[in-house]
Formats: C-alpha cells, structure tokens, sequence
C-alpha cells in the first residue's frame, strides 16, 4: 500500500459547501463558502437556508450566530430540506469546517471573546488558553464560543469564581458577579466524558450521613438532607458548587477532587445548591496508546463490530460522549458489551440507542475506558494470532497492558 495522501483526505484540505435559500437546490439566492463563517448575514446571505450541497470536507452548521446553539454535522452529500440534516427550521446562522487534526492544530479547541463595553460593545480581544492576568482589560461583557470557562476576580486564578457555558454574557451582573471587581483572570475548563456523581457527607473526612448526587439539585432539602456537608468526594464529572439555595451566591468549580474539610477549603458555612457542568457535545477519536491505531466501527448494520485500524480521516473513527454513552458518527450507535455480560472477554460491537448499563461508559482521566456494569471491566484490544486480534473486548485491569489505556483526540 503506498503512503500517499488518498483523495478523500485530500478533500478536508478544501473544504467547500453551498447553502440555497430555496429547497431542493433550486436556483434562487445561494452562497458558496470555504471558510468559517460566524455570521452569515454579515456576508449579506442572511438566516434562511433550505438546502445544502456539501462538496468537499465535513461541517458543523449552527442554528445560532459565534457557533452556538444547536448545531448539525454535515457530510458530502445533498441535503434537499432541513429535515434532511435534522433541524426544526431552516435558521442557520454560522458554518465552519471540521478540522480532522487533534489539539494544538492550526484552531483552538477554546475559544472567549472579551469586550470591554457592555453589550459586547467596544473594543473585543479573544482568548484562547488561559491567562493568569487581564492586566489593564476590564472586560464587562463576554461571548463564549468554544467551551466552558471559568473567570476569577483576582490575578491568578483566585477570588470569586464565575463558571460560563457557551452563550452571550452581555454584562457582570449575567455572570452572577457579588462584588464590582473587575474580572482579572481566566481559564477554560477541560473537557470531561463521564457520567457526574458528587458525595456530601455530614462529617469530616467523608463520614456520618452521605448524599450521593447524579444531577443538580436547586436544595439539599429537596433530597431529604438536612445537614451541612463538611466534606466532599467528587467522582465523576465537573461541578459548581454554590453557597446557597437556588444556584445563588458564590461559586465553587469542582473537579476531581476530595475535600476532607469543606468549612476550610471554601469559607463557607454549607453548601446550598450544586449541579453538574454541562459541557457541549465535542468530535473525538479514540486512540489506543500501545498500537497508535483508532477505535473504528466497520460496517453501517445493527450490530457493527467495533477493532482498532489505522487512521482513515472518515466518520467511523469520529466519535460524541452523552449521558454515559459512546456513539459512532458514522451511525449514531452505541458503543455495546454484547449481551450485556459481565466478564473479561465480552466482545463489544456497536448496538442502536438503548441506554441501558451495558452501554454505559466512563472515560476516565487514567486514559481507561470503563463499564458501567463493573468498573474493573474495562476496554482492551483481543490480541493474539487469530483473525479477530484487533476486535474490542472487556477486560480486567492490567495496569502494565498499555492496550487498556486511550487516548482522546479533540477534533476542532
């Protein structure tokens, strides 16, 4: 086989795609694009769009302007209506390709736009990666494009704490700011694919009375808690802490951590409300650390096996993390332990939505891949001489098996 770029990769290095404003590509007001777009009507083509013919590359169509809101992955192909690319209307208000490169390509993974005027007015700088400090900018409105972020109100990362998900902040007070400080310092707030789980216990160092959360609550009263936590396991997930009830007061960005003295580490009395951050849905590719080859799903029919191979730069190695689930672009199938059994040397192929346990993964932070049936299961690759060396299948831990750690590729 020879090492050439093949044409269907050769096509992502010229992306073009052509919105109609009429259905069925009719002739009729219609613009042809290369390029990101963040605003179509600031090329005068405006927010309607009936059809689409998608020449080369793969990309992301938003329903809102800055690339927000909901968005729709778009493949070669013609699409006739906005049913055909799974939109309730024909509103599509920004368009950009998909870059099939992993972080620390030519676009940033992250991405805050900062204007010192409220209302997004006045002069705008954007962020990329963190900054331990504004210096002179006083930034009092935000644009969140690409991530979750969190702002502080002091130099290097201290203060008052302000969590943004991807949205328009057209002033402080939408940030939920307590005090007239300026913002001084930000960061954005790393990607996380597993189900969210946070404990409170009622005595220090996670004992007396536990609570144990898998989505936010607006009151521990709520739960039937009564206590103050004093300590605190997170165990999935990132969350926001607040000091009170109804997601008021200040805020607290937990992540992976074990707080054996909440009192301490916040200066808080209690905690009054939490709920996990809902991080947007982001492309990936699974790539296995001791052969360098990618998960890949072969086939587009029920039951698809599911091995590893080399880069192919097509949907079958893309991939989205939601609610505990693994789905291949290619199908929108699940990643599946086949009959939903619990021992080492289940095989796992791809299976229709379902959700139930045997779907369910966590993608933790060692760079294993865990089941939700027991998570000493984890993903490996079979091995051996046989034919079916490179399928996927549930295994024990192994911690010197490289084959059981993944590495996750961002695509942006």
């Amino acid at each position: 086989m020879g090492c050439g770029v093949n044409k269907e990769f050769k096509d992502y290095m010229k992306p073009e795609i052509v919105l109609f404003e009429e259905a069925d590509l009719k002739n009729g007001n219609s613009i042809s694009v290369n390029h990101d777009i963040p605003n179509l009507t600031n090329i005068e083509y405006g927010t309607v769009t009936r059809s689409i013919e998608v020449k080369n590359g793969v990309w992301v169509a938003y329903h809102e302007e800055y690339y927000s809101g909901e968005q729709y992955i778009l493949e070669k192909g013609m699409y006739r209506d906005y049913t055909d690319w799974g939109g309730n209307d024909s509103s599509i208000m920004s368009i950009r390709p998909i870059q099939l490169e992993p972080v620390g390509g030519n676009e940033a993974q992250f991405q805050l736009r900062a204007h010192n005027g409220i209302d997004f007015q006045g002069e705008s700088v954007e962020f990329v990666t963190e900054m331990p400090s504004l210096s002179s900018l006083q930034p009092n409105s935000f644009k969140v494009l690409r991530g979750c972020w969190v702002l502080y109100d002091e130099k290097d990362y201290g203060g008052c704490q302000y969590v943004l998900e991807e949205g328009h902040y057209p002033d402080l007070d939408s940030l939920g700011c307590l005090s007239t400080k300026p913002i001084q310092s930000l960061k954005p707030i790393r990607n996380d694919f597993s189900m969210p789980s946070i404990s409170l216990f009622s005595l220090y160092s996670f004992e007396g009375q536990e609570l144990i959360l898998t989505e936010g609550t607006s009151c521990l009263k709520d739960k039937g808690y009564y206590q103050s936590p004093k300590s605190v396991k997170v165990n999935n997930g990132i969350w926001i802490a607040y000091e009170h009830a109804n997601f008021r007061g200040k805020q607290l960005l937990l992540e992976h951590t074990e707080i054996t003295n909440w009192n301490k580490f916040s200066g808080w009395k209690t905690i009054g409300s939490v709920y996990p951050l809902r991080q947007p849905r982001v492309y990936f590719r699974i790539k296995n650390k001791a052969t360098g080859e990618f998960l890949t799903v072969s086939g587009d029919h029920v039951g698809s096996i599911l091995s590893v191979c080399p880069y192919n730069g097509k949907t079958t190695q893309m991939w989205f993390y939601c609610d505990g689930l693994i789905s291949s672009k290619a199908n929108y199938a699940c990643i599946d332990a086949i009959c939903g059994q619990r021992k080492a040397g289940t095989k796992v192929n791809l299976w229709p939505k379902h959700g139930r346990t045997h779907q369910k993964w966590n993608i933790n932070r060692d760079g294993t891949i865990s089941s939700f049936l027991d998570f000493n299961l984890r993903l490996d690759i079979k091995g051996g001489s046989f034919y079916d060396k490179d399928r996927i299948i549930l295994n024990l831990p192994e911690e010197q098996k490289q084959t059981q750690f993944w590495d996750i590729e961002v695509l942006i």
